[in-house]
C-alpha cells in the first residue's frame, strides 16, 4: 500500500493500522523529462516547454525540469519557431515516482517546421443537441438552449489546446444546426438538430473544416442543409460533403493551406432506407453518397488539377471493429486515385489505422462531441498528421475520454485501453503504432518503439470492459464519469496525495449494503467467461458479492435495465479491514447468453451486518477472458 493511499485513508475519514505514520503530502514537486528532437534532427536550442503554465529550464539537449504543484492532471506544452507546437496531457499517477517523490514526464518527440509541411487534425463526430439540453436520468443539462455558445464552447475548452495549434482542423458535423425544428424530419429512428452556436464554439476552438457527409445531415430536408451551411458559413468554417443537390455535395473544400492546395471531400456510405433518403440527387439534397463511382470521379477530378486529397467516409458498421469489406474498398479507392489520407468515422469506436499505397486510412477515430452512454463509446481518438509535399511524412493518435459527454484527454488505464486497441487492430493490417509520450505515432519511412506508460496493475487476462478503472481520468475541471452509478449510497472520485484518484463509496446513512454497476449494458460482449478484480479499502470487514443483468434480444435497454433480474455471479469473497486488500470474483454465463448485452453488478456490505462504512475501490476491472 502507497503512502499517498494511506494518506487517502486517513483524510477520507476512514481508519487505518496505528503502525502506519502517515507523512504529510508535498504541494510541490519536481517535474522533469526530455524533448526528442530526433525526428528532424533538429536543435532543442530556442525551444520551450510549459508544465501547467509554468516555464521550465530546457537544457541544450532537450532536458527540463521545473517545479510544479500536485494537480490530477499535468499538460506539456513544447514550443518554438522551429517546431509544430506540440501539447501532451498526463495524469498524476502515471507520471509520480515514489522512489524520488518526484514526477518523470515520458520523451516528447517534436515535428520541425519545413517548407512543404502542413500539420493536420481530425475530429470524430461531434453533436451538441438532444441530451445536451434535454438530459436523461436525472442528469444535469449540460447546454442551456436560451444561451448556447458559452455552454458549448466550455465542452470543447479541454481539446483547444491540441486542436487550434494545427494548420488546419476539421471535423465530421453529425447534426443539423438550426435554431427549431421544421417539423420536417425523414421517418428515421433518430434525428437532432443543435444550435447554431455550435459552429461558432467549433471556431473559437479551433476548427477550420466541417465534413457534412453524413447521415444525420439531412435530417431536416433542405431547410436543415441551407441553415446548417448557412451557419458554418458565419462562423468562418469551410464545409464540405453536403448540398442542394448531388453537384454541390460532391464539391471539394479547396483551401490553401501552408502554401499548399487542398481538397477535401466528404462522403456518407450508404443512401438509408426511408423516403427520402438521405444522399443528394439531381433534384434534391443530402450528404454526398459514397459510392465507388463517386468517389472514384471527384478524388479524380481533384487529383487532375494537381491538389493534395483529404477524404472524410462516414461508414461501416457501429460498435464494429473494423470496417466493412465495401467501405474498406471505397476508402482505399479514394488513396488509389489520389487522396493522401482517409479520415473515416461512424462506427463511434475506434478502428484501426493503415498504411496503404502511399496514403494513410483511418478507419474510424470514434465520437468527439457526443452524447451517447454506451461505455465501448467513451475511448476515442483525434488524428494528427503531417504532410509534405502532398504526403503523408507522420501521423499521431492522441486519446481521448468521453467524459460527461465531453472530450477530455485520456490518461492512465483508458489512453492505454485506446493505444492498446488501436495497436491490436492497426498490427492486424501490417501498420505499426509506437509511442511518442503518452500519445501513439505512425512514420511510414521508419519504425521506432518507446516504453509505454507504467499500467495499471493486472488481475487476470483478457479484455478490460470497463478501461477507467484507475479512475485517474474520472473527472476533469466540472466533468464527472457517467459510467458507474450506486445503489444504497452515492459515489466520487477524490484525489489525495500521490496515491492519485480511487472510486470512494459513501453509503447512505441507514444502509447495509451498496452495489457499484456500470450505468448501463456492455454490448456485444461476444464471451462467457469474465472476471471483476481490483483492490478495496474499508475500515472494517467486508463481503464483496457479484451478480448480473442480462439484456435479452428486442429487450429495450431501459426496460432491462429497469426490469431485469439480478442473477448471483461467482463466489463471494471477504477482505479484512483496515488496509488495502486486492479480490477477484470470477464468474461464467450460459453460452446461449454469449454476445448479449452484460451488466456485472458488485455489491459490498459489512461482515458483521451492520451499518457498512465508507468504502474505496481502486484499479477495478471488467475482464473478458474468453
Amino acid at each position: 500500500m502507497t503512502l499517498g493511499k494511506m494518506a487517502l485513508a486517513a483524510l477520507a475519514g476512514m481508519t487505518v493500522p496505528a503502525t502506519f505514520a502517515l507523512a504529510k503530502e508535498p504541494q510541490q514537486f519536481q517535474a522533469s523529462g526530455v524533448i526528442d528532437t530526433a525526428f528532424d534532427r533538429v536543435s532543442a536550442n530556442g525551444l520551450t516547454a510549459k508544465i501547467n503554465g509554468q516555464a521550465a529550464t530546457v537544457h541544450g539537449e532537450g532536458a527540463y525540469a521545473v517545479q510544479v504543484p500536485i494537480a490530477p492532471y499535468y499538460q506539456i506544452v513544447v514550443e518554438g519557431g522551429l517546431i509544430h507546437p506540440t501539447v501532451q496531457t498526463f495524469g498524476h499517477n502515471e507520471i509520480y515516482r515514489a522512489i524520488c517523490d518526484c514526477l518523470q514526464i515520458p520523451a516528447i518527440e517534436v515535428v520541425a517546421r519545413k517548407a512543404g509541411r502542413i500539420e493536420l487534425l481530425f475530429a470524430g463526430d461531434a453533436m451538441a443537441g438532444r441530451r445536451y439540453v434535454e438530459p436523461i436520468w436525472g442528469e444535469r443539462q449540460l447546454i442551456d438552449p436560451a444561451d448556447p455558445l458559452p455552454d458549448i464552447k466550455a465542452l470543447l475548452e479541454p481539446m483547444r489546446p491540441y486542436v487550434e495549434t494545427a494548420d488546419l482542423a476539421s471535423v465530421n458535423l453529425e447534426i443539423v444546426l438550426s435554431d427549431r425544428d421544421f417539423g420536417n424530419s425523414p421517418p428515421k429512428s433518430v434525428t437532432f438538430y443543435a444550435s447554431p452556436a455550435l459552429a461558432h464554439a467549433l471556431a473559437d476552438a479551433g476548427f477550420d473544416h466541417v465534413s457534412l457527409g453524413n447521415n444525420h445531415s439531412y435530417d431536416l430536408l433542405e431547410e436543415g442543409v441551407v441553415s446548417t451551411i448557412d451557419a458554418v458559413e458565419r462562423a468562418g468554417l469551410a464545409w464540405s460533403g453536403a448540398g442542394l443537390n448531388e453537384e454541390q455535395a460532391l464539391r471539394a473544400s479547396r483551401l490553401d493551406v501552408g502554401g499548399q492546395a487542398l481538397s477535401l471531400l466528404g462522403y456518407v456510405g450508404w443512401k438509408g432506407s426511408v423516403e427520402p433518403n438521405q444522399v443528394a440527387e439531381a433534384g434534391k439534397g443530402g450528404a454526398a453518397h459514397g459510392s465507388d463511382k463517386n468517389i472514384a470521379a471527384s478524388v479524380a477530378r481533384e487529383a487532375a488539377l494537381g491538389r493534395n486529397i483529404i477524404a472524410q467516409y462516414h461508414g461501416s458498421r457501429e460498435y464494429s471493429d473494423g470496417p466493412t469489406e465495401e467501405s474498406e474498398r471505397r476508402m482505399k479507392l479514394a488513396v488509389d486515385r489520389g487522396a493522401a489520407l482517409v479520415a473515416s468515422h461512424h462506427p463511434h469506436v475506434p478502428q484501426g489505422i493503415e498504411l496503404y499505397n502511399d496514403g494513410l486510412i483511418a478507419y474510424s477515430s470514434g465520437n468527439f462531441l457526443f452524447d451517447q452512454y454506451f461505455l465501448e463509446t467513451h475511448g476515442s481518438f483525434v488524428l494528427r498528421a503531417w504532410l509534405d509535399d502532398g504526403k503523408v511524412a507522420r501521423a499521431e493518435v492522441i486519446p481521448i475520454r468521453i467524459l460527461d459527454y465531453r472530450p477530455v484527454p485520456a490518461v492512465g488505464s483508458m489512453r492505454e485501453a485506446i493505444l492498446d486497441r488501436l495497436e491490436r487492430l492497426s498490427a492486424a493490417r501490417g501498420t505499426r503504432i509506437d509511442r511518442n509520450g503518452g500519445h501513439g505515432v505512425i512514420v511510414p519511412r521508419a519504425s521506432r518503439a518507446e516504453a509505454p506508460l507504467a499500467r495499471m496493475r493486472g488481475c487476470g487476462s483478457g479484455e478490460d470492459l470497463l478501461r477507467s478503472g484507475d479512475f485517474e481520468n474520472a473527472t476533469y475541471g466540472d466533468a464527472n464519469d457517467r459510467s458507474l452509478k450506486a445503489e444504497g449510497g452515492k459515489i466520487a472520485f477524490p484525489m489525495i496525495g500521490s496515491g492519485g484518484h480511487v472510486l470512494q463509496l459513501t453509503p447512505a446513512s441507514n444502509s447495509a449494503r451498496m452495489t457499484v454497476s456500470p450505468s448501463t449494458f456492455f454490448r456485444n460482449t461476444g464471451g462467457t467467461q469474465f472476471e471483476v478484480c481490483g483492490s478495496v479499502f474499508a475500515p472494517a470487514d467486508v463481503r464483496l458479492s457479484l451478480g448480473h443483468q442480462m439484456r435479452q434480444d428486442g429487450q429495450g435497454r431501459f426496460d432491462a435495465l429497469e426490469g431485469n433480474p439480478v442473477s448471483p455471479a461467482g463466489k463471494d469473497t471477504q477482505v479484512s479491514g483496515g488496509a488495502w486488500h486486492d479480490f477477484s470474483i470470477t464468474f461464467q454465463i450460459d453460452s446461449s447468453d454469449r454476445g448479449k448485452p452484460l451488466r456485472p453488478m458488485l455489491t459490498i456490505a459489512a461482515t458483521d451486518g451492520s451499518l457498512l462504512p465508507q468504502v474505496a475501490l481502486d484499479n477495478l476491472r471488467i475482464l473478458m477472458r474468453d
